[in-house]
């Protein structure tokens, strides 16, 4: 199975959140509907990203993660059915309603679990570009910048963040860097 990179998430992301953005739109700013649809219900969009990934969603919370992707090789072997403990996973999974809510905590989480990607998803109530946003941004990059596994998430752009705006439904998305973030999208 192929490592998913920052980009091809983004991809399913972004196809995921725009077949869905009628639904979206009508719960954004009821907090637990919204995320029940991200990551929680039956056919949330991180399900519909798993899929296009390839790869399957384990929705609920997994050691501090909000949820997870996987493949079959990452599940331990011969556990019982419908258990889940996992080996490895390929992607980690953030969501935070709440911007000022400490996304410190929710970056430490990510930065704690072995994952090929990292992904945090939450919603500025301000634009990217303001000062607010910056002054975050700096900040969560200043922790992922002083953990041990910097370069190589700087190497392989595998931490990403993606910030959800209600006004246009826009996604803007950035790769942690060793200098600075890398918008790409």
């Amino acid at each position: 199975m192929a490592i998913p990179t920052s980009a091809k998430f983004l991809q399913a992301w972004v196809e995921a959140v725009d077949s869905n953005k009628e639904i979206l739109l009508k719960e954004w700013r009821h907090a637990s509907t919204f995320t029940n649809l991200i990551k929680s219900n039956d056919d949330c969009i991180l399900k519909q990203v798993a899929d296009k990934l390839n790869l399957k969603c384990y929705p609920h919370d997994y050691y501090s993660i909000d949820s997870i992707l996987y493949d079959d090789n990452d599940l331990v072997p011969n556990i019982p059915e419908n258990s889940f403990w996992f080996r490895q996973v390929k992607v980690a999974f953030e969501h935070e309603n709440d911007f000022k809510s400490g996304l410190y905590k929710e970056v430490s989480h990510l930065l704690l679990t072995n994952s090929d990607l990292k992904v945090l998803v939450t919603y500025p109530s301000f634009e990217v570009h303001e000062e607010q946003t910056f002054t975050e941004m700096k900040y969560l990059h200043n922790i992922i910048k002083g953990s041990s596994s910097q370069k190589e998430l700087s190497d392989q752009e595998s931490f990403l963040l993606i910030f959800g705006s209600e006004a246009g439904f826009v996604w803007d998305a950035f790769v942690f860097k060793e200098e600075e973030w890398k918008r790409i999208r």
